[in-house]
């Protein structure tokens, strides 16, 4: 890193430090004798002393050989200049630059003036280079040359004697212009930047640094191990931890190291080198593996498959075609032309064409919303029950032939996949470019695509996000982010049941996969908990524990036919919101009394279906975030709401005029079309709104009807809900498929991203990522795998890294993520709502969103 300074401190500095070659002494000023080396005296002060040439007294010396300030960053360009710091002496210095510059042994004058003599022009009493009349303006004490007393005379800090304080200059009524603990006397003297909190940079206040008995202010690596001051004294006191007189030993250390000694534990090895600091090392980038890419200059698109993965053009169309048979999937990419539809209307035209090949096919997940790193709608990770089995390659075949209205395709390809056992699963992604939509796709069987041993799932969640898919222009750079973990990530639940008797069969299947949910949980290492409210909402308007501005959310009073009804009868059980109790439930981690509530809200007596918007009523009752409250979401919880039901929200049949169907002699409502999306849109918005306040950012899924999609069992399709869940990047599982295992393993899999402190910068091809872990309490280096049972795992729509099994990072361990990303996929910010993208919440780090 080069040195800059400004072009003021670089006189000051090199003045102050060869003082008595550029001035001879003063009246009544102690001699500050000859500069010997590191800048000690070798007359006047006693050892491990100093002269300050300024006030012209001893003082204890702080550091050898100051450097000026190498990261001033708050002057502008016009007034810095580069400083060789070991080669200044006072011949670098001009005639102009001395006169500018105070005697550093001038004593302070102070002079008692009449009121007449005190703002006088033309007069400059107290000789600091300032008419009287000009301190007057400038709010400095014409009587006194030093004002604030900080060692710098009024004229000096007022440098271009204009009477008033401009940028580039310390105040001279302030002793301490940027309050980071040390006078601007001081900072200058010492090399350190006076409009500067953190003269280097390294993460601790320049008065932590001087105030230290061994920092240097102006180094942000003071004992050159390779690690940042700031770093190592984690809480940024100067201390190390609770250690008396800085003498280390790992128990009073509180995980912090020594930024004074460069290997603080004695051990022969440097902090630097040490797992404790494991940071973003050359090797590491250096060992990044490069992609497998297919492109398509023609169609402008490129895909970045796993390793082992075996590409091929599919002759005549605008479509590649793939191979993975070492872990028996198969999959494509195809553009096809678009109609300006929404990227939820193409996600249905492409089941329908599947359907013409393959009759039996359902959607069991609705995918995930998300935007491209180039700024795309998308939904990643749909995924069909194709309806029968089928090997990989022929299923994959004959999906792209439906969707390409062709009677085969050629490629090429000729690995021979067997027949598994149970129906086979096809999961894809879309990107709407407007003129023209990108489909990706991995088939296998469904049983190998739930199998959270093998490889194939989250391989073909890679192939089938956006994040694997770019134009065919972009191109790729090496990336690096390292973290020290703190805790498990924090995730709260908030299952909102419809508790209403049509909805039994569907609540036992809830129950049935609870065991299952939670073990996969469990092995995501998260610190998680599970919440139960009831779908019914009843005279709201007179609940006093819920909050004005979610009464407003639904109008308010009115009589029975109104949202959240006042009637004179009815509950009976948990209602508007209210947290199930039973057995001391609340928000629990013990799956037994979360059944329990499953069964609380079915017997709860009259049900009403806000199956939906009383989320906000469930969380505004959990608000205040609280540590350690059974009834309070957790201050850095994600929070996940997931609605089970298999009919309308009943506040946005109401707004929205549906009919009920679904009852004796009626037929089920699929709305699969006539839908007035722009007037649903706006009796959501506001729903849409609470959960994405920065208080609640909370990410929706469902199990309901998916609108558009066949169902037999359930009597209406969710559509309002199934808005709110694809808003928030969310996603949903068909209600009416009978099995619930993929779409719950789906949920736990996207709430581990979502509560992962590990995410990464920019889009990374998943297939280039690596991690390392540093375990801080053996001391070793551990390459974990990929692994959704017993090792790591990337998530696209969060993009973060979860860890799974028995042996994730405990506190203070360290974790670096490598990886190639796609160029300019960065997102600079100033603040966080720079970062925000509709569907998941990102944060602005360091002028980053992460």
């Amino acid at each position: 890193m080069g040195i800059v300074v400004t072009a003021r401190q670089a006189r000051l500095a090199a003045t102050l430090m060869f003082g008595a070659l550029a001035f001879s002494a003063c009246d009544g000023c102690s001699d500050p004798g000859e500069v010997g080396e590191n800048n000690s005296t070798t007359m006047e002060c006693a050892p491990g002393e100093i002269l300050n040439p300024i006030n012209g007294e001893c003082e204890p010396e702080r550091r050898q050989n100051p450097t000026p300030n190498p990261n001033s960053t708050n002057r502008p360009d016009d007034m810095r200049a580069d400083l060789d710091a070991g080669g200044m002496d006072a011949s670098d210095m001009g005639q102009e630059d001395m006169e500018r510059l105070p005697p550093p042994d001038m004593e302070m004058v102070m002079v008692d003036l009449g009121a007449e003599d005190r703002c006088q022009d033309g007069v400059d009493s107290d000789g600091d280079g300032l008419t009287n009349q000009c301190e007057c303006q400038l709010g400095t004490d014409p009587g006194s040359s030093d004002t604030d007393g900080d060692g710098l005379s009024d004229g000096f800090e007022d440098e271009n004697k204009n009477c008033r304080l401009d940028l580039g200059e310390t105040q001279p009524t302030v002793a301490d212009t940027d309050s980071d603990g040390v006078s601007d006397g001081d900072e200058l003297t010492n090399g350190l930047d006076p409009l500067v909190l953190d003269t280097d940079d390294d993460g601790l206040l320049d008065g932590v640094e001087f105030n230290s008995s061994c920092l240097d202010g102006t180094k942000e690596d003071t004992d050159g191990d390779g690690i940042q001051d700031g770093l190592e004294d984690l809480n940024k006191d100067g201390k190390i931890g609770i250690c008396p007189d800085r003498m280390y030993n790992a128990t009073c250390a509180q995980g912090e190291y020594d930024p004074c000694k460069a290997d603080t534990d004695g051990d022969g090895e440097e902090d630097g080198a040490e797992v404790n600091f494991l940071g973003c090392r050359p090797e590491f980038l250096q060992q990044i593996p490069a992609p497998n890419l297919v492109t398509s200059a023609a169609s402008d698109y490129q895909l970045a498959l796993a390793e082992q993965a075996v590409g091929a053009t599919v002759m005549g169309q605008a479509a590649h075609a793939f191979d993975h048979a070492q872990e028996g999937y198969a999959g494509f990419v195809v553009s096809l032309p678009g109609n300006g539809s929404s990227v939820e209307d193409l996600r249905d035209a492409v089941l329908s064409r599947v359907q013409s090949n393959f009759p039996s096919a359902s959607l069991t997940s609705s995918g995930r919303r998300t935007l491209t790193h180039d700024g795309f709608d998308a939904i990643a990770s749909i995924q069909i029950d194709l309806g029968r089995a089928e090997r990989a390659n022929t299923a994959r075949d004959s999906a792209l032939s439906a969707l390409l209205n062709a009677g085969s395709v050629s490629h090429g390809l000729s690995n021979a996949f067997s027949l598994p056992a149970g129906n086979s699963a096809m999961v894809f992604g879309i990107v709407n470019r407007g003129g023209r939509y990108l489909v990706t796709a991995g088939f296998t069987a469904e049983a190998t695509y739930q199998d959270r041993s093998v490889d194939a799932g989250f391989l073909i969640d890679d192939v089938t996000s956006s994040a694997s898919l770019a134009k065919s222009s972009e191109t790729l750079e090496n990336a690096c982010v390292s973290y020290r973990v703190n805790d498990k990530p924090q995730v709260d639940f908030l299952w909102v049941v419809d508790g209403s008797g049509s909805m039994s069969e569907e609540n036992n299947l809830v129950k049935n996969y609870a065991n299952d949910f939670v073990q996969i949980l469990t092995a995501s290492n998260l610190d998680w908990r599970l919440g139960v409210v009831s779908s019914s909402c009843i005279n709201i308007s007179n609940d006093a524990a819920v909050s004005a501005d979610v009464k407003a959310l639904f109008g308010g009073g009115g009589g029975f036919t109104s949202p959240c009804p006042n009637i004179p009868f009815g509950g009976g059980g948990f209602q508007n919101g209210e947290l199930c109790d039973r057995n001391g439930a609340n928000f629990t981690t013990d799956p037994a009394k979360f059944k329990a509530c499953i069964d609380a809200v079915a017997t709860q007596g009259l049900v009403t279906e806000y199956t939906i918007t009383v989320a906000t009523a469930a969380i505004d009752r959990a608000l205040p975030r609280q540590a350690n409250n059974p009834k309070k979401l957790r201050p850095d919880a994600a929070t996940v709401i997931i609605s089970v039901t298999d009919e309308f929200d009943d506040f946005v049949q109401s707004k929205m005029g549906w009919a009920d169907a679904g009852g004796q002699g009626d037929p089920p409502n699929d709305l699969s079309s006539g839908i007035d999306y722009a007037q649903l849109d706006m009796v959501l918005q506001p729903f849409i709104d609470y959960f994405r306040r920065a208080e609640v950012a909370a990410t929706a899924f469902g199990i309901y009807w998916i609108p558009g999609q066949q169902c037999n069992t359930a009597a209406e399709a969710a559509a309002g809900i199934d808005r709110v869940v694809g808003q928030t990047g969310g996603t949903a599982g068909n209600i009416c498929s009978g099995n619930l295992q993929m779409t719950l393993a789906t949920i736990a899999q996207a709430s581990a991203g979502l509560a992962s402190g590990l995410r990464v910068e920019g889009v990374p091809v998943a297939s280039t990522l690596d991690v390392r872990q540093g375990d801080v309490s053996t001391q070793q280096l551990v390459e974990p795998e990929r692994d959704r049972s017993q090792g790591w795992d990337y998530d696209a729509v969060t993009n973060a890294v979860s860890f799974y099994g028995n042996n994730p990072p405990e506190t203070n361990d360290r974790v670096v993520i490598t990886y190639k990303r796609w160029v300019n996929s960065v997102q600079g910010c100033v603040t966080d709502e720079d970062c925000a993208n509709g569907f998941q919440k990102y944060q602005c780090r360091d002028g980053k969103c992460i």
